[in-house]
């Protein structure tokens, strides 16, 4: 079956391509890239004319022949809105589209209703092929750095330095999105892998970010004495009404900066007390919120497993936990989200002090646990297999100082 994406425009969009002959050229002496070059998806494709304005923008129709992962082959995408970097009267830049397969794409001016073809670009293979680690580190320049870790051998290559008044914290990877999402000065970001692109996608006040499905991102903000949450899909599919819990600013005020998890109907998030202890926070998407067991910790991160149903030992079900850290040692710790708030099992010990917790699943045989932990100076990656209950540590030391499994 062919998979169409079809991105509706407004109205005044399709009217402008029915009378388009009563409207005299938007620009004139239009020269477009050769023909014979192909854009990799994140380069800069400049269009030169005369008579380009200001706020004139650029959309695009993909069209592509071969199928990957997931598209159908001969399918195509309208109403692309095309990522323009530099204007000027005699010029436009634009980032070559990322996330569909190899294309022949139609470039097209838009200004103020009116659609002008201006021609077309090759555009190389940009769909997502498989889940990686990232790290990202904070610079002494105020930069953001951004690097892919490999699973097996722990090698950095590094990806983009993102510049001064951009970052990401709470990273959230959504599977096959070609996105690590988060929250940077209360706004909810973005960068984009396929493209090397970030994005401010607004939405102010924010503390937290966490992922909610496959494909959204949820956003907690707070604001008089409640948290709210949001959900943001990185689809066209509407986005489900916000949830709100009453919650004492005095709670929100030790809330951890890390991505919350949602387990079932709930969403795990941590707090550190005045007093040297940590206890999970639960936020039940059905309405109530409260606080776990307080234990005495340094660090406290959420995170998700699969563990064997009570009522079928041979299912797996979801499960949620907090890896804990103290003196030095970081332990993966289940938690009663549905009983009284406390610590179950232990499922695994590691050296050093929690930093960031990531989850890497990309099909249903594989389940890992990532842990960026500290220790005397060094930072390391410990690995634990929920499925098969093994351990590994990544070699080498790592400069980041939190790590996302994204695709």
């Amino acid at each position: 079956m062919k998979k169409f994406l079809l991105l509706l425009l407004s109205g005044a969009i399709f009217g402008a391509c029915s009378d388009k002959k009563a409207h005299p050229a938007l620009v004139t002496d239009v020269v477009m890239p050769p023909e014979s070059w192909v854009f990799a998806p994140g380069d800069g494709v400049t269009v030169s004319a005369e008579g380009f304005e200001p706020d004139d923008e650029i959309m695009l129709e993909i069209y592509w022949e071969e199928g990957a992962e997931g598209f159908a082959p001969n399918g195509f995408a309208k109403g692309v809105r095309g990522i323009v970097t530099l204007r000027t009267a005699v010029s436009v830049t634009f980032l070559a589209p990322g996330h569909y397969p190899a294309s022949t794409t139609r470039v097209l001016l838009f200004r103020r209703g009116h659609l002008m073809p201006l021609g077309k670009i090759r555009v190389a293979d940009g769909v997502p092929k498989a889940a990686a680690l990232y790290g990202i580190s904070d610079s002494d320049t105020d930069k953001t750095v951004i690097d892919r870790i490999d699973l097996s051998t722990g090698g950095v290559t590094p990806i983009e330095t993102l510049g001064a008044g951009w970052g990401i914290t709470c990273a959230v990877g959504l599977p096959g999105s070609g996105w690590i999402c988060g929250v940077y000065s209360g706004s909810m970001v973005g960068f984009d892998l396929t493209m090397n692109y970030y994005n401010d996608f607004g939405y102010r006040n924010c503390l937290l970010a966490g992922q909610i499905t496959d494909s959204s991102v949820g956003l907690i903000s707070h604001d008089a004495g409640r948290l709210r949450l949001t959900t943001q899909t990185m689809t066209r599919t509407p986005s489900p009404a916000p949830v709100s819990w009453p919650v004492p600013d005095e709670v929100v005020h030790t809330l951890a900066v890390q991505p919350f998890v949602r387990v079932g109907s709930d969403l795990l998030l941590a707090q550190r007390n005045a007093d040297g202890t940590c206890a999970p926070v639960v936020l039940r998407v059905s309405g109530g919120a409260g606080s776990g067991e307080a234990v005495e910790a340094d660090a406290m991160v959420p995170f998700w497993t699969a563990v064997p149903s009570a009522a079928d030992p041979d299912k797996m079900v979801q499960a949620g936990g907090y890896a804990v850290s103290k003196e030095g040692i970081t332990q993966l710790r289940l938690f009663n989200t549905a009983g009284d708030g406390t610590f179950g099992e232990t499922l695994a010990e590691v050296p050093g002090t929690v930093l960031s917790v990531t989850e890497y699943a990309p099909d249903k045989n594989t389940l890992e646990i990532y842990l960026l932990c500290e220790a005397l100076g060094g930072r390391h990656i410990h690995v634990y297999d929920a499925l098969k209950k093994t351990q590994r540590t990544l070699p080498g030391e790592f400069g980041c100082s939190r790590i996302v499994a994204a695709k």
